[in-house]
């Protein structure tokens, strides 16, 4: 398993102040994409290149925001896609929609996964799928069928919104677990899942959900791909840059060295 960091950390910091703190922690990265757009308003994608080079990061990942539900944009898709091949980046991702209300979670799944039929098409790298509580594909479960069923199809698995769908731990039972490329690590507070939101975050060990649990599924499923520590905290905002980012590693390296 390798730590990857993630240029969504620290949303103040612009993607060249995150890839110059993060580089001292890890040798791979995940793109925001925002960050990335505001830093081709000034800079060319050959200046981005070399500074990856300059800090030995590789690019796994460009996280961004276009949804996939009924429909998708084409053309942001191919957007993503280009920037993408400049960068020599390996995966796409692929994050699922809110359901509309007029459909069943059934139909709007069927929706979802001919739209990614489609989709593979058109991106000729390997899908990564998020489970989203909060979208269509809001399950563990839901997301490792699609991923099951489909070939070049994997999962972007985020330990929060796992926690937040109550699956339990069963549902990693007999799967083939090398399908999950990247975690998304984070903690939760102690609250009921039902009222837990986005800003109650923590880090990794430092909340209630069961992770190194979690891990030692993964990892018995054959699960041996990267670990991003990701989070949102108002409270961590606070923090120095440097400060929340030694803590979130350091946090991370516990949790891992235990499973």
């Amino acid at each position: 398993m390798e730590l990857v960091w993630s240029t969504s950390n620290i949303w103040n910091l612009s993607l060249e102040e995150a890839l110059l703190l993060g580089k001292d922690f890890s040798k791979y990265v995940v793109l925001d994409m925002g960050k990335l757009k505001d830093f081709l308003k000034e800079k060319g994608i050959d200046d981005l290149k070399n500074l990856l080079n300059e800090y030995d990061l590789k690019p796994l990942l460009i996280i961004h925001d276009e949804k996939v539900g009924g429909k998708f944009d084409e053309e942001r898709i191919k957007e993503i896609l280009v920037l993408s091949h400049h960068l020599n980046i390996p995966y796409f991702f692929i994050n699922s929609d809110v359901k509309p209300e007029n459909l069943s979670f059934i139909v709007a799944l069927e929706v979802f996964k001919r739209n990614l039929e489609r989709l593979k098409e058109i991106v000729d790298l390997p899908l990564v799928i998020k489970n989203n509580f909060h979208g269509i594909v809001n399950t563990f479960g839901k997301a490792y069928k699609l991923a099951k069923s489909l070939d070049n199809v994997f999962l972007y698995f985020d330990i929060f919104h796992y926690y937040l769908s109550g699956e339990e731990l069963e549902v990693f039972r007999d799967k083939d677990l090398s399908l999950i490329k990247f975690v998304v690590l984070k903690d939760a507070e102690n609250v009921p899942r039902y009222y837990l939101r986005e800003y109650q975050q923590l880090f990794p060990g430092d909340g209630v959900i069961p992770i190194i649990q979690i891990f030692n599924y993964l990892r018995e499923g054959g699960f041996d791909g990267y670990v991003v520590p990701e989070l949102r905290r108002p409270e961590y905002e606070k923090m120095s840059a440097k400060d929340f980012v030694n803590t979130l590693f350091e946090k991370s390296k516990n949790i891992l060295s235990n499973i």
